[in-house]
């Protein structure tokens, strides 16, 4: 019966239809490149990580102590490993998911802000496009968000207990996927606080309150294993808050940065066409909060759309100083504050939206959106290239120079693509692997590293060429 209303409301409703077809377009590439895309570096260390690891410790991080392991999607790859999957959609398929939820909510929100469901596609292709077709955590993080955020919206309009749990439930899966999410979550359970200030003393409030805080107490002992153990973090305490640090690494996700400086690199005209392009988009998402009428100013209602999202907003940066201070934490930067990409796209939308219909005023959604279009567009492109794998198998019968920073990306190329490991050589730095290139005897030599590294290592020598693979790899070819 409910499976027949829906199909009559489907065949009766071209708002459905318009959302279950963008749905499925959606879907179908994300598939696609799932499926079709190697695995990328952080989820090949995942994998090794979790190897040989029981759920307690995956839990505990007791064995397994890297930023990289995001605990809900550890124990998945876990349970896949066991049952001797290997294929890498099989380990992809909590980012689709991911993508579900964030279909869902945003279909939802719209619907209750009485804004058009085509709008989900600007919501959709954004900086953390991609993200849905990996097996890392942030994807079902900012799928929970977005539900944990749409269940606020409707707690704002009416004060229902099942509300609240789902607020709750979906914040803490979002948190526990990427612990980051914290401040995002924390920032939504303040805004839920005043909504509740009325109805405080209730058992609700005290188990959720129970809940909130034993999952900020292991978010915080977790945390700190990860900040003592990961070599990638450890003596890291430069990023802050604005300039090199998480304000300055959002503007510069939405401007594709790596994307131009890729397309750019070393050309000092478009370094500045790279920097005028940034201005452009962080002008694009800071005008559009201007758009307020004079009667907005007379009346400041808490249950305001673009009053939550303001909030949701800012207190997450407060609640990062705060933490910095008094707990040393670090400032997440880039795809670990995703969260507030999505709000800043959400109020760019909200306000354009409800302010005019007039094409002027939707001028920073269009540039918005024709950038993320042109990105995507790229990053087909790029993710179409080769694969490292393919690279060592013809670099198989000659030296191979692994030149990184840490020793987890040695054993990745050593474990998961089964090398000659008689022909590897390993070094940190130039100043190790370049000497032994150069006084190497062999017709053909290789050096393997990172794009940092690419250019540098290029001046010791003449006959070289240099291929680039889309999981991030340089790989050096030196004839003599």
């Amino acid at each position: 019966m409910i499976l027949k209303n829906w199909i009559k409301e489907f065949s009766s409703s071209t708002a459905i239809r318009r959302e279950v077809y963008i749905f499925f377009f959606f879907l179908i590439v994300f598939i696609f490149f799932a499926a079709h895309n190697d695995w990328i570096y952080d989820e090949s260390t995942s994998y090794n990580g979790v190897l040989n690891n029981s759920l307690w410790e995956l839990i505990t991080y007791s064995k397994f102590k890297l930023a990289n392991s995001h605990v809900i999607n550890s124990i998945y790859f876990m349970l896949l490993q066991h049952g001797h999957f290997t294929a890498v959609l099989y380990y992809r398929v909590l980012g689709l998911v991911g993508f579900l939820l964030f279909f869902i909510a945003n279909s939802r929100i719209l619907k209750l802000l009485k804004i058009n469901n085509f709008y989900i596609i600007f919501l959709t292709v954004a900086p953390y496009f991609f993200y849905f077709t990996y097996g890392r955590g942030y994807a079902l993080a900012i799928g929970c968000f977005a539900m944990s955020f749409f269940y606020l919206l409707k707690y704002s309009k009416d004060q229902q207990v099942k509300y609240e749990y789902l607020i709750v439930l979906f914040g803490a899966l979002s948190t526990l996927s990427i612990f980051s999410f914290l401040y995002g979550f924390l920032a939504i359970l303040i805004v839920f606080g005043i909504f509740k200030i009325k109805h405080l003393k209730s058992i609700h409030t005290v188990l959720l309150g129970f809940f909130v805080f034993a999952l900020l107490l292991y978010v915080y002992k977790v945390g700190k294993i990860v900040n003592e153990n990961d070599p990638s973090i450890i003596g890291i305490n430069h990023f802050n808050l604005f300039k090199y640090g998480t304000v300055s690494s959002m503007f510069s996700d939405f401007s594709y940065r790596d994307w131009l400086v890729s397309l750019f690199f070393n050309d000092a005209n478009h370094i500045r066409i790279i920097t005028f392009f940034k201005l452009v988009i962080t002008l694009c998402l800071i005008i559009p909060m201007f758009y307020v009428r004079k009667a907005n100013f007379r009346k400041f209602d808490f249950a305001n759309i673009k009053t939550i999202l303001v909030l949701l907003i800012l207190l997450p940066f407060l609640l990062m100083a705060a933490a910095n201070i008094f707990a040393n934490a670090l400032y997440p930067l880039t795809r670990a504050v995703f969260y507030l990409h999505y709000l800043m796209l959400l109020l760019v939308l909200v306000s354009t939206v409800t302010y005019s219909k007039k094409l002027i005023f939707y001028v920073p959604v269009i540039v918005i959106f024709f950038t993320s279009l042109v990105y995507s567009f790229y990053a087909y492109c790029d993710l179409s290239r080769p694969t490292i794998n393919e690279a060592l198998v013809a670099t198989k019968k000659y030296p191979l120079y692994v030149l990184f920073t840490n020793d987890k990306s040695v054993d990745l190329i050593n474990n998961l693509y089964g090398t000659n490991k008689k022909n590897i050589r390993e070094g940190r730095s130039t100043q190790n692997i370049i000497p032994l290139v150069q006084n190497d005897t062999s017709k053909i030599r290789y050096i393997i590293c990172w794009p940092e590294y690419r250019d540098s290592s290029l001046v010791y020598f003449k006959n070289t060429r240099v291929y680039k693979y889309r999981d991030g790899y340089s790989l050096i070819e030196i004839r003599r």
